[in-house]
């Protein structure tokens, strides 16, 4: 079953280390995390929870579990976090530029 790219995992056999997984029970979600390890004899596995840091034992036939696309981070490259990384190394940091306008000025006029 393909739910939105979001693939519903039978068995402990489907999964492999590394991939991230959500755990359902009754339509609430449980946990979220990626696979450190699997035991396909016992339909048992483990993950490392994303909300936690913990390393939590599941088991495929107690849970809805859900193997969901990883969510690859963006960074946007901004001008000031050159500048940042540079002093961070020691390097000597250069002030970003900023554009030098003249005031607007309005005159107004009773004419």
């Amino acid at each position: 079953m393909d739910t939105g790219g979001n693939t519903i995992v039978r068995t402990c056999s489907e999964l492999s280390a590394g991939e991230e997984i959500e755990a359902w029970h009754k339509g609430r979600l449980f946990h979220r995390g990626h696979v450190a390890e699997t035991i396909p004899s016992t339909d048992l596995f483990w993950i490392v929870d994303s909300r936690t840091g913990a390393r939590k034992l599941l088991d495929v036939e107690a849970l809805e579990i859900v193997r969901v696309e990883k969510r690859v981070a963006v960074e946007v490259a901004r001008p000031d976090a050159v500048h940042v990384d540079r002093a961070v190394r020691g390097e000597r940091a250069i002030a970003p530029r900023v554009s030098r306008r003249e005031p607007h000025v309005v005159w107004f006029s009773s004419a």
